[in-house]
């Protein structure tokens, strides 16, 4: 069988600057960020006490049609998994613009998440009922223990049961796979959904990442590591910049082996690993280099117009992804540099999401033309000599784009899509 083409038929996501992809644009177009103080928990004393959250109350599923029969009032973990809370609505949005049909078994969920957290108190809780210090009183935790089951399930620390828990909604019955390969999960997510359909293993395969990390224990983890911004900004590929800020949402494709109305195809995509070191990138970016070139290869282009960057708003991070674009693009007199911006300095990091969120914004490029800024970047660092958009979204002419996601641990995720061919 020969490789099939790869539909991007509908997009979906839950952002903090909008319940949907389509009540977000207008706020990212503008250049709005959403990073603000935390105040869902005490950040006194945090390295870092600024988060672009998702606001509360969660949005609702109400509105979107579920292709199965069970009431999403009351689908299994949602008030449990914040994951799944923010996820599910983002996969309705895609799904309901996607109209696709397929038999069950060649539906697969290929999704990007980390492992979820019981809520801390409950962690403090089980604590304390564990007698602290160095002793175990098993009576006492087990009486306490039974009182917090409602509040602790085994599904909440799995990174398995949110792609589970959609497969099951959507009445999936192919191939589900969940990436926990940190910021690069999410976007390996959708490189790995495109691929089964190209070789024929699915029909259609539903895509994405969700982060759900603005929480005390990930802004304590993250501060120790010296990762997040001090200044409290995101402000990628910008002089100012200290590090990044953590974010939350999801993002969500339903991609399809059949044209239906769609104007944007995946191409290529491409996957490494710098083998270097757990938190910091390759300084030479072998591996990011690696990655993107493979991914153009595939997709048979020496060229894009538009790259959406991973960029973190981190010091090292994105001077490494700028010399890894200048040396791939920067030799391409005639055609120039693609444009390049970064939706971190609007949403935040979402760790697991970061990809998957960042994918949209390029399809986006290429449906409307509308190619979106990086919020925060004022005054371009002169190691990250790129054509970069400021200020507000502009209007181009983008035929081909390419998103990048480079992680922790040195995983390296890079995707090309294009207009239909």
């Amino acid at each position: 069988m020969s490789a099939r083409a790869v539909y991007v038929r509908g997009v979906g996501a839950v952002t903090p600057l909008g319940a949907s992809w389509q009540a977000s644009l207008t706020a990212l177009a503008s250049g709005k960020t959403a990073v603000a103080q935390v105040t869902e928990f005490d950040v006194q004393g945090f390295p870092c006490t600024v988060a672009a959250a998702v606001p509360s109350p969660l949005p609702s599923c109400a509105e979107y049609r579920c292709p199965t029969s069970i009431d999403l009032d009351c689908a299994p973990n949602l008030q449990l998994d914040r994951r799944l809370a923010l996820l599910l609505p983002a996969v309705l949005e895609a799904w309901q613009a996607a109209n696709v049909s397929a038999p069950a078994t060649r539906i697969g969920v290929y999704l990007g998440a980390e492992s979820g957290r019981a809520p801390l108190q409950s962690i403090l809780a089980l604590s304390r009922a564990a007698g602290g210090g160095t002793t175990f009183d098993h009576q006492q935790f087990g009486q306490r223990a039974r009182a917090l089951t409602a509040r602790i399930d085994a599904s909440v620390v799995s990174p398995a049961a949110v792609a589970s828990t959609i497969a099951k909604l959507f009445g999936a019955e192919g191939p589900v796979q969940t990436l926990s390969l940190a910021c690069a999960s999410g976007l390996s997510a959708v490189i790995e959904g495109a691929r089964a359909i190209r070789c024929g293993v699915v029909d259609v395969a539903i895509c994405g990442g969700v982060g759900a990390d603005v929480e005390p224990l990930m802004l304590a983890g993250f501060g120790k590591l010296g990762a997040l911004s001090a200044r409290g900004s995101s402000c990628p590929f910008d002089v100012r910049r200290d590090g990044f800020v953590v974010g939350e949402g999801a993002a969500a494709v339903v991609l399809a082996a059949a044209r239906g109305n769609a104007r944007v195809e995946v191409l290529g995509g491409g996957r490494s690993l710098d083998a270097y070191h757990l938190t910091a990138p390759d300084p030479q970016g072998l591996g990011a280099e690696r990655a993107m070139r493979a991914a153009l290869k595939e997709a048979a282009l020496t060229h894009v117009d538009y790259v959406q960057a991973h960029g973190t708003s981190t010091p090292l991070n994105d001077a490494v992804e700028a010399s890894v674009l200048q040396r791939i693009f920067g030799a391409s007199t005639e055609a120039g540099m693609p444009l390049v911006s970064s939706v971190k300095g609007a949403v935040g990091h979402w760790i697991a999401g970061a990809g998957a969120i960042g994918l949209l914004c390029a399809v986006e490029a290429i449906d409307s033309g509308l190619v979106l800024p990086t919020a925060g970047l004022q005054r371009p660092d002169p190691k990250c000599d790129l054509p970069h958009v400021i200020g507000h979204a502009q209007q181009h002419n983008i035929r081909a784009a390419m998103v990048n996601a480079l992680a922790f641990g040195g995983a390296n995720s890079s995707l090309v899509v294009g207009r239909c061919r």
